[in-house]
């Protein structure tokens, strides 16, 4: 049985291509999935030929949780001090920096969702907001007895 759970990320794109290697180099961070526009989106799915229309670096966050603080907390961590270098990276590559915070309901376990000021101070810094995403997904039904 699926169980309630949340990632959040951090996401550089561009409609253009631009040099992903540039901005793992200049965050010191390894990003968890990349993608160059035009790559396909399945490329081993033998039906499914959609591309990519835009590129992509992107660090995520995923855990099994009820407190949204559990995916966030660790994000800000990692990029707390490299606002500097996100909002050079911004200007330099001409791409959009997008932070976002994705939820599973299972079963109707809903989580705690909270954003912390420091979360909320980081996202002004760089210049962007938190985009929230939830997907709810059927409720079990009461056994009759």
């Amino acid at each position: 049985m699926e169980k309630t759970n949340l990632y959040s990320y951090i996401v550089f794109e561009g409609n253009d291509d631009f040099p992903l290697e540039a901005v793992t180099n200049r965050l010191q961070v390894q990003p968890t999935e990349t993608w160059k526009v035009g790559e396909r989106v399945a490329p081993n799915h033998p039906i499914n030929k959609k591309v990519r229309f835009y590129t992509a670096w992107k660090y995520q966050i995923e855990k099994e949780t009820m407190d949204s603080d559990d995916v966030l907390c660790p994000l800000l961590e990692v990029f707390r001090d490299k606002t500097h270098i996100i909002n050079e990276l911004k200007k330099e590559l001409n791409v959009n920096v997008r932070l976002q915070l994705v939820i599973f309901i299972y079963d109707g376990h809903t989580p705690g969702l909270f954003i912390h000021p420091e979360f909320a101070q980081f996202a002004a810094a760089i210049n962007t907001g938190l985009d929230i995403d939830m997907y709810a997904y059927s409720y079990s039904e009461p056994e009759e007895f």
